[in-house]
């Protein structure tokens, strides 16, 4: 009750300091929402990322980077593919990682003008309040005659100062909120600058490494291409050593049963005594 007779005291600028202060709080949780999506805080993949691009574990490197979300992995990723890019002139890498960090910058920067409005207008708003309500208790003095009541000029210049400390009221909060977001984007803006120079830095190095990962991984596959034909022909000895072991126990069963089949009749024939009498 006591802050709405405050408000109709200090009269419609009062209305407008509200106003303000209700839209600095909003874009205050605003930004502390986009600053928490954006991973702004985040900064534990620096190093691990740094080194698989300087191992040049291409591959590792961009997983890392490319599961992790926030500006600063973004220009880590960028920079890392213009490195990787034997295509593109020196020049136009800094030019797409320029493009790309101050879009990001432009992102967590949204808003942030409206609450340093904020700190600097609430001031002036009081400021002119607090000359409104001066001319009023004047104009009501003046109307008075020589009946001149000090507690109408006093009255009036207690009303007049309220939209000077609403003003403040507003615009200290705003300040200091802005100061401390703004420096949150300083000092993501410097580091996206350093590890963009890091890894432009680690080009040669890279390349250098890059290679021979190349080399030890041509060598790489190449062992287990070597591996998987020792073992197939391993495989084929193996099955050609069973066929053959298979084809001589056929051999061997067929060999053993003709041996124990019956001889033919005309064997029997010649072999009986009493044929061999009779003739």
């Amino acid at each position: 009750m006591q802050e709405i007779l405050i408000l109709q005291k200090g009269g419609g600028v009062m209305f407008g300091l509200a106003a303000l202060s209700v839209y600095a709080v909003a874009v205050v949780i605003f930004k502390i929402i986009q600053f928490r999506k954006a991973n702004v805080f985040d900064r534990s993949f620096i190093d691990q990322a740094l080194l698989d691009i300087k191992h040049g574990d291409r591959a590792k490197a961009t997983q890392l980077l490319g599961n992790i979300k926030g500006p600063i992995a973004r220009i880590m990723r960028v920079t890392f593919e213009c490195v990787a890019n034997r295509e593109m002139s020196q020049k136009s890498k800094e030019a797409e990682i320029l493009r790309v960090g101050s879009g990001d910058i432009r992102y967590l920067e949204a808003h942030l003008r409206g609450l340093e409005m904020t700190a600097s207008i609430a001031p002036l708003m009081g400021l002119l309040g607090t000359v409104i309500g001066m001319i009023t208790s004047f104009a009501r003095l003046s109307l008075s005659g020589t009946r001149v009541d000090p507690t109408i000029l006093a009255g009036g210049i207690w009303e007049a100062l309220l939209t000077t400390a609403g003003g403040l009221t507003v615009a200290i909060p705003a300040l200091a909120a802005h100061y401390v977001l703004d420096g949150i984007i300083e000092k993501v803006r410097a580091t996206m600058k350093d590890v963009s120079v890091q890894i432009l830095a680690l080009e040669d190095e890279f390349r250098r490494n890059e290679r021979q990962f190349a080399i030890e991984e041509a060598r790489r596959i190449e062992a287990e291409r070597k591996a998987k034909e020792e073992q197939e022909a391993a495989q084929r000895r193996a099955l050609e050593e069973e066929e053959r072991r298979q084809r001589e126990e056929a051999e061997a069963w067929a060999e053993e049963q003709r041996k124990n089949a019956p001889q033919k009749t005309s064997t029997l024939h010649l072999l009986n005594p009493k044929y061999t009498g009779a003739s």
